[in-house]
Parts: structure tokens; C-alpha cells; sequence
């Protein structure tokens, strides 16, 4: 194999736990890391977040003391890496890990197909939000109309368009009142945010925070059903309790699912029904050449806790290198 194509370590992911994963590692002296991106920028979801004088900063940086805009966060992140050797490449698809020839198999947009080994993988691959069929308490008509968050914050972030005047948001935490907030200040009507919950999942001074953009969108509590009704778009959403919303869309940003095909397709243990891969102290999975690190282990976590969980990760993923 092309010595190109051998690494210490190859980081699948480069969103701030990818990145903090690969940080960590130059830190800690382990040369040749690669970082593996499917997207033409690296950041993850915080890159999506454009910095414009209408915008909401939404994205915590500790360090600094300050909330500031996902596009900022995303630019501090790429900064420290600059300073770095690790080896980026954008646009690659990674389809699959085999854990015994410890290779990954990608597609890259300029290298074409190929194969990698490296001595250690970590999956920062991050999570998706739940499709209404995941939900389990979601029915009726589909449509055009159902939108994940993160397409629908491309959609007002990066192309400055309104796709939405009167949203319902299935779920209630922090990310669900982040999006109330982006549509209200972008033009929307009133927001009715729905959930199974008792409480709004989303911490109080959270919702307290977007309330500076006059953003107090409805919460309608413990609801175990909902009814899409419309054809061709959402027209209203009927709750379980006989209440009619109307809308012209829904946005779905309730419980996260971790991005675990490529540990389920390495044949890695899994918990079930969750999809979270089975890692031990160490962050290491089933196999123990194979680690993890960011929101794919679990939870809805912000950009600034998987960058600190990826330093932890590079701790453990530094100590395996050096002990061969």
C-alpha cells in the first residue's frame, strides 16, 4: 500500500469532536493523523450557523467566556487545527472499516476510491435527527413540507430563505428553541413547539436567552400523538387531546440517533434499540483498535462538550499508539 495511505491514526468526522480528537493527538507528540470529512468544509454543524447582523449566536465558547455565532466557533476550531500537521480531506466518503486489517475503504472527490490503515480509528460521526416514522408518536400525511432542522437552518442561514410562516416544531430541547428563535427573527409567524414531555426539554435560562429576539414560541406538553393532516403540505397538526394547529410545515428536532452504520456494518457491538456503539473506559468499542467521541456516543450534546470530549478521546487514543 501507498505509504500515503498509512496513518497512526484516522479520525472519521470533522466536526469539533473530530477536531478535538486530532488536537488532543498533536499534543500529545502522535504524528500522522488524518481527518476525514464527507463535506467540503470542515466544523460540522457549527459551519452551518452563518454570522449575519440578524442572527442569533447560539454556540457557547467556555474559553472565551461569550456566546458567539456556529460560523465563529467553526472558524476558532479550524484556526487551532491550521496550526497543526494533521492531514485533512474534504469531500471523502468513507463506506466502510474493516477491524481485522484495521483499513478504511472511502471515496474521495479528487483521489477517487481507495483504502487507508491506520494504527487507531476514532468515529466522531456525530448523530441525525429522528424521522417521524422513529418518533413513534407521529402520524398521517407526509409531505414535502417535514424538514430536519439542520436543512432547514441551511435553508435561512446560508440562502437567507424563509421556507416556513407557520412552523410546528416536534420536540423541546435546546436546539428545538434555537430554531423557534432563527424562524421568528427571520419572519415567521408564531411557533408551537410539541413534545411528549411533561417540561420543555431545553433548560430554562436557555429559553430565557432566546426571549431577547421576542421569541416565545407555544409549548404544548405530555402529547402522545400527533396527526399530520394535508395534502401535498402540512395544513394542521391535531394533537391527541382534539386540539387543531394549523400550519405549513414541521420541523423535526426531538431525540437524536447516534450515526453508527459504520460500526454496524464493522460488525462492532451496538446497544439496541438506542444504535449507540458499546464502548468501554477508554472510549474504545468492541474492537479496541476502533474508538468513538462526540454526539455518536450518545445524547444531544453541544459543539463546545464534544470538543472537550474529543480531547478526552485523543487522551486514550494517544496511550494505545504509543503502547502498540
Amino acid at each position: 500500500m501507498n505509504s500515503e495511505h498509512k496513518f497512526n491514526v484516522a479520525i472519521i468526522g470533522a466536526g469539533p469532536a473530530g477536531i478535538g480528537v486530532a488536537l488532543g493527538l498533536t499534543k500529545r507528540g502522535i504524528k500522522s493523523v488524518v481527518l476525514i470529512e464527507r463535506n467540503d468544509d470542515i466544523g460540522g454543524v457549527p459551519s452551518i450557523y452563518k454570522k449575519k447582523k440578524s442572527g442569533i449566536p447560539t454556540f457557547i465558547n467556555w474559553i472565551r467566556g461569550r456566546v458567539i455565532f456556529g460560523e465563529d466557533y467553526a472558524g476558532w476550531l479550524h484556526q487551532k487545527l491550521s496550526k497543526t500537521d494533521v492531514r485533512i480531506w474534504r469531500a471523502s466518503k468513507v463506506l466502510r472499516i474493516d477491524p481485522e486489517r484495521k483499513s478504511i475503504t472511502l471515496v474521495n472527490s479528487e483521489k477517487g476510491p481507495l483504502d487507508i490503515t491506520a494504527n487507531a480509528v476514532v468515529l466522531a460521526c456525530g448523530a441525525r435527527e429522528k424521522s417521524p416514522v422513529e418518533f413513534g408518536w407521529l402520524s398521517g400525511a407526509r409531505s414535502g413540507r417535514i424538514f430536519f432542522s439542520k436543512n432547514l437552518l441551511e435553508l435561512i442561514d446560508q440562502h437567507d430563505i424563509l421556507p416556513l410562516k407557520k412552523p410546528v416544531v416536534i420536540g423541546s430541547d435546546l436546539n428545538a428553541y434555537a430554531i423557534a428563535a432563527k424562524l421568528k427573527q427571520s419572519g415567521a409567524e408564531k411557533v408551537a413547539i410539541i413534545d411528549n414531555r411533561q417540561r420543555p426539554k431545553s433548560p430554562l435560562f436557555s429559553r430565557l436567552y432566546f426571549r431577547l429576539w421576542k421569541s416565545k414560541p407555544k409549548f404544548h406538553a405530555h402529547v402522545e400523538s400527533v396527526t399530520f393532516k394535508g395534502n401535498g403540505a402540512p395544513s394542521a397538526v391535531v394533537l391527541d387531546n382534539g386540539t387543531s394547529i394549523p400550519c405549513d410545515g414541521i420541523v423535526l428536532s426531538g431525540d437524536l440517533i447516534p450515526n453508527s452504520e459504520l460500526a454496524l456494518l464493522a460488525r462492532l457491538k451496538m446497544d439496541i434499540p438506542s444504535r449507540k456503539p458499546m464502548v468501554n473506559s477508554n472510549f474504545q468499542l468492541s474492537e479496541p483498535a476502533i474508538f468513538a467521541a462526540g454526539n455518536i456516543l450518545g445524547g444531544f450534546h453541544g459543539a463546545e462538550w464534544c470538543y472537550f470530549n474529543g480531547l478526552k478521546v485523543a487522551k486514550k487514543v494517544a496511550e494505545y499508539v504509543k503502547n502498540g
